[in-house]
């Protein structure tokens, strides 16, 4: 198994004043009662909300057309943070994604002052990004894996896609907000993400695994017997 980090990146152009540097921004309680007449019961105001609404981040077409990914490893070198665990919690203390004893503000404060500074856009949890989904489209092919199975999260929803008969950017727009198993036909890889999370498992064969690491489409580390589900809370290695 190998967890994949869904990448930063930049594009060929400046965020708008003061820009928020992900998709996703905090509101109100009551901003989010507006829309969502089932939060109107929510009698505590003890509750962040986050929503998918910064107009200002790049579009899939933009980011085709000029994204560049910014590797984990340069964050964390030149943002102050230690490693990739501290990255890790700085991302899901960003977006709520932790209970108030785990949450982290100061890695925040640090990843932020840096990508700012950088111009460097944040990736967006619980969803294949698009550079992620051009990664897994190269790797299925080097394999000649052409039929791939899109399963939705509650299994509700399978289609088969023909990448002989897709390019890179037709298979990224084939797999959707809440698609989150991503395998051939005949079940020899796996590529699966969960909410809330800033990276991916690929699953897969010791053989298999090791020409995907040599493809260097991914950044992340392998897991070992030890690796468990909250990795950036444990001593493991990697």
């Amino acid at each position: 198994m190998f967890i994949a980090f869904l990448p930063f990146f930049q594009v060929d152009r400046q965020p708008k004043d003061g820009g928020n540097m992900k998709k996703s921004k905090q509101i109100s309680l009551e901003e989010a009662k507006e829309t969502l007449e089932v939060l109107k019961a929510i009698r505590t105001n003890n509750i962040n909300v986050f929503t998918y609404s910064n107009e200002d981040f790049p579009s899939d077409e933009e980011i085709y057309t000029s994204g560049e990914i910014i590797p984990w490893s340069k964050i964390v070198n030149e943002s102050g943070l230690t490693d990739f665990k501290e990255l890790n919690i700085a991302l899901k203390t960003s977006i709520g994604a932790l209970r108030n004893r785990y949450e982290r503000p100061e890695l925040t404060d640090k990843l932020y002052n840096y990508t700012s500074s950088q111009t460097i856009w944040h990736p967006t949890e619980g969803s294949f990004d698009l550079l992620s989904k051009i990664a897994i489209y190269k790797t299925f092919q080097h394999f000649g894996k052409n039929q791939i199975i899109v399963t939705d999260e509650f299994y509700r929803t399978i289609s088969t896609l023909d990448l002989d008969k897709l390019t890179d950017l037709e298979f990224s727009e084939k797999v959707r907000l809440g698609d989150y198993y991503l395998y051939s036909s005949d079940k020899e890889i796996l590529f699966t993400i969960e909410w809330d999370s800033f990276f991916y498992l690929i699953a897969t064969h010791n053989d298999k695994m090791k020409q995907i690491l040599e493809l260097n489409l991914f950044e992340g580390f392998l897991c070992n017997e030890g690796t468990e589900h909250g990795w950036h809370y444990t001593d493991d290695k990697f």
